[in-house]
């Protein structure tokens, strides 16, 4: 018999559960921080007997503010300033320590990072090159996705945000859709998305000031190791893995998504009007580009002139604005965001505030012992166990900065626990890993920013995120075995 259907039932029906959703987001927040007040009250006071008032103290609210940077009740930026006053209210560590974060070089880096990719911004630079790499490769089988996976590649060098990155590249995907006649929730649409994804995402693999991460793991292993890491030691550590990530990665991609579609037809002819309209290359970008490879050039040769890589950056921002040289707006460059920098600002401190009070030592300790000093006392293995373990992490602590700040001070202190474990070497594997998350949107910027867009859905991220999270380890384990210990990291 067919079914009769009830218009009023169905209305009903549809108004009890938007109640009960609404219901739901009024009691989600309350619930939210009702978890972090009660995780900090087990802490604090459950290992009353096992650490100093300072340690603990420290301890229950670094965790406290990580269950809040997971679930997200308030903005990260938010969190991060509770943390200012929180821990110099509580008397675990003084004003200055908290916030000398601010004082990093890292924080100046950042800016002079977003200042930079404002001045790019201001001109045709970065669509002319996302085009011209179109126009080279968009007929080729594949060549599409390939092409949006190497974009960021190439920005990564004078774009330091990976979210910059994701920012520019979006639009452009849209237009390649449209020529394409790819429409959202098509196969080919979501491909195209998760290029940008895992494109922008592995972007910040072997350029130090191309994510934050990769800046904060600097911090610490400096602050911890009393060493200092170079722009081209971080080159030099990643480039193979970067190189031999990239193929991994469109294959990856490619193999996730079958579909059987056609080659493109007129995308070639499409970049050529483009890059036509764009006009030829002006003396504004020539400038631009020269101002571009002169940073670059001083970062390479950081061991020559002792400069850290914030004053390179800082002298091209200012370039980019000087009169005469102009080549974009100096109001509009100084226009940068301050949400980031106070979460990064706060995210340094707390790691020098896990390590001034103890906090690190404590976890070692409770960390240590047969299985755990054996696998740090082989090197490759040691990495391969970072690697693991900061997946897993990374899995609950869904911000990069977030999961390096996790991370990097616990496996710092493990391995001056563990004899012939390369300290340096294994923080590095646990902040490069912390770049690497696909299996989940809220793990990376760009794989919230598409996500937004509504062109792919969580159950997207799951296949590919997968296989691109075996490989990335496989490959970490790899460098390991031949080109760290080629290297004499260890």
């Amino acid at each position: 018999m067919p079914t009769i259907s009830n218009p009023q039932a169905e209305q009903k029906r549809t108004s009890a559960e938007a109640g009960a959703h609404a219901r739901w987001l009024s009691l989600k927040k309350p619930l939210w921080f009702a978890i972090s007040a009660l995780l900090f009250a087990l802490v604090f006071f459950g290992l009353q007997g096992y650490m100093e008032y300072e340690a603990r103290v420290t301890l229950a609210i670094t965790l406290a503010v990580i269950v809040l940077w997971v679930l997200e009740p308030i903005p990260f930026s938010m969190t991060a300033v509770l943390v200012l006053f929180l821990l110099p209210m509580s008397g675990a560590v003084s004003t200055d320590l908290i916030l000398s974060g601010f004082a990093s070089p890292a924080i100046f880096l950042i800016v002079a990072g977003m200042m930079i990719a404002s001045a790019v911004e201001q001109t045709p630079l970065g669509q002319r090159l996302a085009y011209q790499l179109l126009y080279w490769l968009g007929e080729k089988k594949g060549g599409v996705l390939a092409g949006i996976i190497l974009i960021p590649q190439v920005m990564a060098f004078f774009i330091p945000a990976a979210a910059v990155r994701t920012a520019m590249l979006l639009p452009i995907v849209f237009s390649i859709a449209a020529i394409l006649g790819v429409q959202a929730g098509d196969v080919r649409g979501k491909k195209l998305m998760m290029g940008v994804v895992v494109g922008c995402g592995v972007s910040g693999t072997a350029v130090l000031p191309a994510a934050i991460g990769n800046v904060i793991t600097v911090d610490l292993i400096n602050t911890y190791l009393h060493t200092h890491v170079t722009y081209v030691d971080w080159l030099v550590l990643a480039l193979p893995m970067w190189i031999l990530l990239l193929p991994a990665c469109w294959w990856i991609l490619y193999r996730s998504f079958p579909v059987s579609e056609p080659m493109p037809s007129g995308l070639k002819e499409k970049m050529r009007e483009l890059i036509a309209e764009l006009g030829p290359i002006s003396s504004r970008e020539k400038r631009l580009m020269a101002i571009l490879a002169g940073v670059c050039l001083m970062w390479a040769m950081e061991g020559v002139h002792g400069w850290p890589p914030v004053i390179p950056a800082l002298i091209g921002a200012v370039l980019m604005g000087w009169p005469g040289i102009k080549v974009a707006d100096w109001n509009r460059i100084l226009d940068v965001k301050f949400a980031p920098l106070v979460m990064l600002g706060v995210t340094l401190s707390l790691g020098r505030a896990l390590y001034e009070t103890g906090v690190t030592d404590y976890l070692s300790r409770w960390m240590e012992n047969d299985l755990t000093l054996s696998l740090f006392s082989n090197p490759a293995l040691a990495v391969l166990t970072v690697a693991v373990l900061t997946q897993l992490i990374h899995k609950v602590t869904s911000n990069v900065s977030t999961a390096v700040i996790a991370t990097v001070p616990v496996v710092v202190a493990l391995a001056a626990h563990a004899p012939n474990a390369p300290a340096l070497l294994l923080a590095f594997v646990a902040g490069l890993t912390c770049l690497y998350g696909f299996i989940l949107v809220v793990e990376t910027i760009p794989g919230v920013m598409v996500h937004g867009t509504g062109w792919v859905t969580q159950q997207d991220f799951f296949l590919p995120g997968f296989w691109l999270t075996l490989v990335t380890t496989g490959l970490t384990y790899l460098m390991a075995l031949t080109w760290w210990k080629w290297l004499g990291y260890y």
